[in-house]
């Protein structure tokens, strides 16, 4: 696997018995790619890369249209210690964070604060289990 910093996860169901899945991992600091994963965890690059979270998945969802793309529900990051009441979709590294920490909060780096993850689904925990290996 790479080293590079796992952002979030995505899935393809195209014509295959099984879906594919991918990563996006932030390579530098404008640079977000998105990677294959193969059955061995081994990661391939694609060609596919944005300058931000947002530019990645929206050309994600553009390039991989006709293959059913989606990013993986990894659940809702609230905000503490005021908890609003519908949170915002989480990404996989912050679903990670949460779920792996005994409380459940952690420092989010990229708004200043605690924040908890709730509500991931069970493929996102299911594929969190191959990466804390």
């Amino acid at each position: 696997m790479s080293e590079a910093k796992l952002i979030h996860m995505g899935r393809i169901d195209a014509s295959t018995p099984s879906p594919l899945y991918l990563s996006l991992r932030q390579l530098a600091p404008y640079r977000y790619v998105w990677f294959f994963i193969q059955h061995d965890n081994l990661e391939i690059e694609t060609s596919l890369w944005g300058a931000t979270i947002e530019e990645a998945i929206r050309l994600a969802y553009r390039y991989w249209k006709l293959d059913n793309f989606r990013t993986l529900h990894c659940g809702f990051i609230y905000n503490l210690p005021e908890r609003d009441e519908h949170g915002t979709n989480a990404l996989f590294h912050q679903m990670m964070n949460s779920y792996l920490s005994p409380s459940g909060v952690f420092f989010n780096e990229d708004i200043g604060c605690n924040c908890i993850v709730n509500n991931a689904s069970l493929e996102a925990r299911k594929i969190m289990k191959n990466y804390i290996k």
